[in-house]
């Protein structure tokens, strides 16, 4: 019943965003375009949704398993630690996390070829490669 009820709400969500057309980059001077590949919101939605998700730091090759709980919260392990939040995803596309003790960060998921990387977009026009990810994987892995 959780599963037909989680389907018809990326359905719903799907539908409102209208469809899975990637994000259109804003063409206005001073604003960044986006990288090609850049998901919506319906598709970060559903790539996230109900996964544990194993993450590589790409500044120091740290790894972390998180699962991303459809009601909100998100369990991680990395390092041996384990922390609790909160993940959203916000009409433009930008998956938002919030740890304990820390602002929320919102960044972009671009896919590349098989791959999916999380960017932080720069006022400047340049992005930010910061995570790739690795394998996603239904249920929680992260107990």
């Amino acid at each position: 019943m959780k599963r037909i009820r989680f389907l018809l709400v990326i359905l719903l969500l799907t539908l409102l965003t209208g469809g899975c057309a990637p994000a259109k980059a804003k063409k206005d001077k001073g604003v960044a375009q986006l990288p090609p590949g850049t998901l919506n919101a319906s598709e970060v939605t559903a790539l996230f949704s109900g996964q544990t998700v194993e993450s590589i730091l790409d500044k120091n090759g740290r790894i972390s398993l998180t699962y991303y709980n459809p009601n909100g919260e998100l369990n991680q392990l990395q390092d041996g630690s384990k922390r609790n939040g909160v993940w959203r995803v916000r009409d433009d596309g930008r998956i938002c996390l919030t740890f304990a003790g820390a602002g929320e960060k919102c960044r972009i998921i671009v896919k590349e070829g098989s791959v999916y990387s999380k960017y932080i977009v720069k006022k400047n026009g340049q992005h930010e490669r910061i995570i790739t990810y690795k394998s996603f994987r239904s249920g929680n892995q992260v107990k």
